[in-house]
């Protein structure tokens, strides 16, 4: 990368690095892991900064390539946890989309989600993106969007803690 190039990634970095936080925070199962698929994506995007022509994009397809890969890594070679089940909170209070009280059924929500069904919700609902965006982003049908969002919401729906949050007549988290 030349300086100039150096410069514009800084300032994309900059100005977006909360936003891909979110989404990794939420794409991952926890936020330690959601700090490295972040990192991991920076560090991946700034390899091919040159030849990419819109940033944003590229990220939230390799931060889902990259929670792909973790959970298929993890179904082969299983790990013991050592951080307390109870432990549920997040600490970026600061983050507009916490909620105290929401954060452990929301993280168990999600947690409960397939990655594909995860990334569509995050994608279409909390990062606001049209079902079309999101089918380019991920490389499936529309179709496909809907009906992993509509599989999705309804397994939230069985969620005690979230239930409240679904209206009945249109899908919105």
């Amino acid at each position: 990368m030349n300086r100039r190039q150096t410069r514009a990634f800084e300032q994309f970095a900059a100005e977006s690095g909360a936003e891909l936080l979110r989404i990794a925070t939420l794409l991952a199962p926890d936020p330690h892991t959601a700090e490295d698929v972040y990192q991991e994506t920076l560090q991946r995007l700034a390899a091919r900064w040159s030849r990419v022509d819109n940033p944003k994009a590229f990220c939230r397809r390799v931060m889902h390539n990259i929670v792909v890969d973790m959970t298929r890594a993890r179904a082969r070679r299983p790990e013991l946890r050592l951080i307390d089940a109870g432990e549920k909170s997040d600490p970026r209070s600061a983050d507009p989309h916490h909620s105290v009280e929401l954060w452990p059924s929301l993280r168990a929500a999600l947690d409960s989600l397939t990655v594909q069904q995860r990334t569509v919700l995050v994608l279409r609902y909390f990062d606001d993106r049209s079902e079309t965006e999101v089918a380019r982003m991920l490389g499936i049908s529309v179709g496909a969007v809907k009906s992993t969002a509509s599989r999705a919401i309804a397994h939230l729906r069985e969620f005690p803690g979230l239930a409240a949050i679904f209206t009945t007549t249109d899908s919105v988290i």
